[in-house]
């Protein structure tokens, strides 16, 4: 079973982004889930959403505790991701520029995957009330570093009812973010 956690605040699509895991998931004939966690439902405030993927049903039913992939949608919420556990063979997604980067890696003393996925969004004119869109590109990289489908199967998923933003624009950001993670070594 290949598990996936999201840490991101209210307003940035991160339990879209974990509903749309599961539909890329499931398109390429996979079982799965994706499900949230948060307290208080405002902008801005902490939020958490899993995804899991499996050959096989899946009947676990509780949150994700050792993620193989561990998403950061706000560079502000890593300690907080971090100490909610993190598998030792899993890999670290974070949302924030290069230098950021390199220095957050060698705190925590392990590689850190990242993708600017502000910056895309901003690019593409992906907005929401003054929010940065930053679950498209993250979700195309999130299908790229899992290895759970091929772009064609993220632009299928992004193509359904979306209700925000110019498809083009979209399909640009997820390009970019299919494209675009970097690793910044220890």
């Amino acid at each position: 079973m290949y598990e996936i956690r999201v840490h991101g605040l209210g307003g940035q699509g991160s339990v879209t982004m974990a509903t749309w895991i599961a539909k890329a998931g499931y398109a390429t004939g996979k079982h799965v889930q994706a499900f949230p966690f948060f307290g208080a439902e405002r902008r801005g405030a902490p939020v958490k959403a899993f995804a899991r993927i499996d050959e096989d049903p899946i009947n676990l039913r509780s949150q994700v505790y050792d993620p193989d992939l561990l998403v950061v949608t706000s560079p502000n919420l890593l300690d907080a991701a971090l100490s909610d556990g993190f598998s030792e063979h899993g890999h670290l997604l974070i949302n924030c520029g290069e230098d950021l980067a390199k220095r957050l890696s060698g705190e925590c003393k392990m590689d850190i995957f990242y993708l600017d996925a502000i910056s895309i969004a901003m690019d593409a004119g992906l907005e929401y009330d003054g929010m940065p869109m930053v679950n498209i590109p993250l979700f195309s990289a999130v299908i790229k570093q899992a290895e759970i489908g091929s772009f064609e199967v993220v632009m299928d998923v992004l193509a359904g009812p979306s209700g925000r933003g110019n498809p083009d624009d979209y399909m640009t950001a997820a390009r970019k973010g299919f494209e675009g993670v970097r690793v910044a070594k220890l």
